[in-house]
């Protein structure tokens, strides 16, 4: 890849992880989840409306486009960033950014099911068991001691990320028809719509304590985070295709145990680092990096070519 495409790589992966943290910031200062899922996702629409003025021709035409984008926008925004701000009142942000890193493994399960473009090999089936155990790892561990229980919050995460995948998987397969911006900018925009009832009608900010970290950590959550990252790893895929751009998916979930470590002192015990080492490996099994590894390399004009492996 260019240095351009591993520093967009490396931006997207950073803001991405360090998203939980944000989260943690403004629920410890106040803001009902409710209120973090409406504010990302509005903010994520401010921050894209300069490049939706610039090109308004990649956005929907037609009320049938955006009612399609509409249910997207709630299955894949408004649900999940609903969800995982919720479950982060019962675990620390390092363990919603592992237990983040599980939706490539419900992709892999309802691509081979619905798509039936992959099918699940030995090993993609090893990948399933050695993810799906670290989220096990995850809820064993014990945050009593932090007023956390992730009994209750990692089951929740996982819900947001089935959908997450739910979402990927019926993008590729009946949203072929929308540009990559009209998908994002759509989905955000119309995913705060849908928020800002619930937001406002259960008072989600009347609690808040707003001051200058707070303020911040809502300013990149939001802008940044729910906006500008999510074009810029749109343009990822676009330049270096969905295999490379897979990696943003192992760096987030180091990032966010890091940072929840140095900035809000959270525990990191080993059944958090054995879970983290578990989903990876899992991820890199059913995203085929060790098949890639052991394919055998194109044989020479003239030579003998080598049996196939499957």
């Amino acid at each position: 890849m260019s240095l351009r495409a591993w520093s967009l790589l490396g931006a997207v992966a950073g803001v991405w992880g360090a998203s939980f943290l944000f989260i943690r910031v403004l629920l410890n200062h106040g803001v009902a989840p409710e209120g973090v899922a409406f504010a990302r996702t509005a903010l994520g629409a401010l921050g894209l409306m300069p490049l939706a003025a610039a090109r308004c021709a990649d956005l929907p035409r037609g009320w049938r486009a955006w009612a399609k984008l509409g249910l997207l926008a709630g299955l894949n925004f408004a649900l999940p960033w609903s969800l995982i701000a919720y479950a982060q009142q019962f675990v620390t942000s390092g363990m919603a950014a592992i237990g983040n890193a599980s939706m490539p493994l419900w992709t892999a399960l309802l691509a081979a099911a619905v798509l039936r473009v992959e099918r699940l090999n030995g090993l993609r089936v090893l990948g399933l068991g050695f993810g799906f155990g670290g989220v096990v790892l995850l809820m064993a561990d014990d945050l009593s001691h932090l007023g956390g229980d992730p009994l209750r919050g990692v089951p929740i995460i996982l819900v947001a990320t089935l959908m997450y995948a739910t979402s990927a998987v019926a993008i590729r397969r009946w949203y072929a028809d929308i540009s990559p911006f009209g998908l994002t900018f759509g989905q955000v925009g119309l995913a705060s719509l849908l928020l800002a009832p619930l937001a406002f009608g259960t008072g989600a900010f009347r609690t808040a304590d707003w001051d200058a970290g707070s303020l911040a950590s809502l300013g990149v959550l939001g802008i940044v985070g729910s906006g500008v990252a999510v074009f810029g790893y749109m343009s990822l895929l676009r330049e270096v295709g969905p295999v490379r751009a897979s990696v943003v998916t192992y760096l987030i979930p180091p990032t966010g145990v890091l940072l929840g470590w140095a900035v809000l002192d959270e525990p990191v015990g080993p059944h958090v680092l054995l879970a983290l080492v578990c989903i990876a490996l899992g991820v890199a099994l059913v995203q085929g990096v060790f098949e890639r590894w052991l394919r055998p390399a194109t044989p020479a004009a003239g030579s003998t070519p080598a049996e196939p492996l499957c």
